[in-house]
């Protein structure tokens, strides 16, 4: 019997190592499609300041999608533990809410929309992003991550196969149509998570405020984390947006490590019925940590704005670090304690960062709002640990204690 259990818990782990890798490897494609190949090419053809009207819109796209496509999946990942919920109940969440968020995203948009031919496009954009960012539910709820692979690999060619529209008519909105549209076949082909689209169970209202309230906290998180493209754009300029972004891509390269490990951390906790204890909290706090470093590297594909931002890298990406390192450990807190507990301590962390960064980069420009980024970015850290190791050691598993 001993044996037999080692021998399942090598498999286990054999499986989880596999998984990993397949979904790094297909995010890294995806992420590294557009971030090493896409965006610098644009920067080149474009330049800086209309670079940064782009950045502006797909920062609009960074905070709305996920925080409903990702918020709806992870929710329903965590849900059907607990209850028999239905495909309807998501995606009548689903579409509800990703028509809300992409009209508000749209009439934030404003002058950076050329005509309403390229409103419509972005509106569509917007729509297929949540959809997208929802639809590799599919894969998780059984982990198939070789498919999983596979959905993210093609939103790669996708971008690729929509950059070369865009050379031939200009509009830089097919990139993402054709990324989002790729990946969402896949699911309409191999899935049915979007099968009996209007029926709902009598789960359904438990669906809607477990989402609710993790939409909420998604939708803060990814505020906050693309702050610099909204108040810079504001304060500042677009060229300055163009330049932050440069000086944050160490940071943003760490999400090519820590967004794999969020999907597979969360899919398999919440495959089983045993919740976290303290010990093994404090051990994945060690783990994320030693994670968290990452290389300079922004310089080899964006020269022509090095030299007027080295000053602040450190700064800057250690403030994007902090950042992934908090939501790697939400994404554990998730598991075992109720989801408002996330969404009180996101919405301080926002208060705090909206009205510091202001502050600062009206007095001290791109490196007073770094500094407050950093420091806002910190507090969350260790308030998302203090949760943790609270909330685990007084349950012991229990997530019905917390409630």
């Amino acid at each position: 019997m001993a044996g037999g259990n080692s021998l399942e818990g090598r498999e286990q782990k054999k499986g989880i190592a596999v998984n990993t890798l397949y979904t790094m490897g297909g995010l890294l494609f995806m992420n590294a499609v557009l971030q090493i190949v896409i965006t610098p090419l644009l920067n080149r053809m474009m330049g800086a300041e209309q670079l940064g009207g782009l950045l502006y819109i797909t920062g609009l796209v960074a905070i709305i999608c996920p925080s409903i496509g990702q918020a709806l999946n992870n929710s329903r990942l965590v849900v059907r533990r607990d209850f028999d919920v239905t495909n309807g109940d998501y995606d009548w969440l689903l579409l509800g809410f990703g028509l809300i968020g992409s009209i508000v995203a749209l009439f934030m948009s404003g002058k950076s929309l050329e005509s309403p031919l390229m409103a419509a496009g972005v509106f569509l954009m917007f729509m297929l992003t949540v959809f997208r960012y929802y639809g590799d539910v599919e894969y998780r709820l059984n982990l198939n991550y070789r498919r999983y692979f596979i959905y993210y690999f093609l939103i790669g060619i996708g971008y690729l196969a929509g950059f070369g529209i865009y050379r031939l008519t200009g509009q830089w909105v097919w990139i993402y149509l054709i990324g989002e549209a790729a990946a969402l076949a896949l699911v309409g082909v191999t899935g049915n998570i979007f099968h009996q689209f209007f029926r709902r169970s009598e789960f359904f209202t438990t669906a809607l405020g477990r989402g609710f309230f993790l939409t909420l906290s998604y939708l803060i998180t990814n505020t906050t984390m693309n702050m610099d493209r909204l108040v810079i754009k504001q304060i500042l300029g677009n060229e300055q947006v163009t330049q932050y972004y440069v000086v944050s891509l160490i940071g943003k390269t760490l999400v090519l490590l820590i967004a794999p490990i969020n999907t597979i951390v969360i899919s398999y906790l919440t495959k089983r019925k045993e919740r976290l204890t303290r010990s093994q909290f404090g051990k994945a706090v060690l783990a994320g940590g030693g994670v968290s470093l990452a290389f300079f590297v922004a310089w080899l594909f964006y020269r022509n704005l090095y030299e007027s931002v080295k000053g602040i890298v450190t700064v800057v990406n250690l403030a994007q670090i902090l950042g992934l390192f908090s939501a790697f450990l939400f994404i554990l807190v998730l598991t075992f304690t109720d989801e408002r507990w996330q969404l009180w301590i996101q919405l301080t962390h926002f208060c705090i960062l909206l009205v510091s960064s202001v502050l600062a980069a009206r007095t001290y420009g791109m490196m007073g709002f770094a500094v407050a980024s950093l420091g806002a970015n910190s507090l969350r850290v260790a308030a998302v640990v203090i949760l943790g190791i609270v909330k685990a050691g007084k349950d012991k598993g229990d997530r019905n204690a917390d409630r």
